[in-house]
């Protein structure tokens, strides 16, 4: 089968497409015939070893897959021919390849109507999004603040707290917060200006940025109030007191994926896909992701 694959950690040079054998599932999983996969920044971060592993090179890369299955080794869960979408376990990869093997447990019937490139697009992004509204407590009434609020978990973040019924404020760059509204953001911030420090005080921030981001965050919310961080541990140093602060790592959920397919379906979750590119090109595909400007998500197709 064709997989992208890397031998050293590095640059985009260090990406291969080679012919690699197809994997076979064990207990408890599910072979799927990958139709296309999702990009995420984990998957450069992992190329330039941001993220370890136990593994040896060479190395597999990407976690979103959708496609249909075409073997299985468990009594629970899709049959062959169904269609499903799914988040490989971290931090193992392997969407990026013809065949992905995953755990039945992490995949879900796809969306209805979303092509598999759209499909592909959601599983870590929206299921890191769910975790972490899941970890702040935000409930209908609450107001939130999602950082780059147009970015792949950003988009979903602020849908996902909307649907709970929160009152929510997101930032983004001035290009990006007329999407801000049409996803139904209640104050688009432009992260460029000093704007974000005149809104009310917040029940939660979901922080997919880190850095000054997270350090700024801290005095936006309200007594009792939850920072939620995605990329890097909780600063110690910045902590304020009275206020919970919690990393959220994403892990697979194909129950919440279930769940987050209804929502799709019944349109009350858009998914946005910037741009969609064959497989070869995943190089362009990390050079796009990494210049942080990706609206919604980037997609490999099979």
């Amino acid at each position: 089968m064709r997989a992208v694959v890397f031998s050293r950690y590095g640059d985009e040079s260090v990406l291969e497409l080679t012919e690699q054998p197809v994997p076979a599932p064990a207990a408890g999983e599910v072979l799927v015939k990958v139709r296309a996969a999702g990009v995420n920044p984990v998957d450069w971060k992992f190329r330039e070893g941001a993220v370890g592993t136990d593994r040896q090179f060479p190395l597999a890369l990407g976690w979103d897959v959708a496609g249909e299955v075409v073997a299985t080794a468990t009594a629970d869960g899709p049959d062959v021919g169904d269609e499903v979408y799914g988040m490989l376990p971290l931090p193992h990869g392997g969407a990026y390849q013809e065949f992905a093997v995953l755990p039945a447990s992490a995949v879900a019937p796809k969306p209805a109507g979303l092509s598999f490139a759209q499909a592909a697009a959601v599983p870590l992004a929206a299921l890191t999004a769910w975790q972490a509204l899941n970890a702040a407590h935000v409930a209908s009434g609450q107001r939130v603040l999602v950082h780059a609020g147009a970015g792949g978990v950003g988009h979903f973040a602020v849908q996902l707290a909307k649907a709970r019924g929160a009152h929510v404020a997101a930032t983004a760059s001035p290009r990006n917060l007329d999407f801000l509204r049409r996803l139904g953001v209640d104050e688009p911030v432009d992260r460029t200006s000093d704007s974000l420090h005149t809104i009310e005080p917040v029940h939660a921030v979901i922080d997919t940025v880190g850095g000054r981001t997270q350090w700024e965050s801290w005095p936006l919310l309200r007594p009792g109030g939850t920072l939620i961080t995605l990329p890097e541990p909780i600063d110690e140093a910045h902590r304020v007191p009275g206020i919970k602060g919690q990393r959220v790592i994403v892990a697979p959920d194909g129950e919440a994926l279930h769940r987050i397919s209804t929502l799709i379906d019944t349109g009350v979750v858009h998914v946005e896909v910037q741009d969609v590119l064959p497989l070869h090109k995943a190089a362009e595909a990390h050079r796009i992701s990494k210049t942080g400007q990706v609206r919604g998500k980037l997609v490999l197709t099979l």
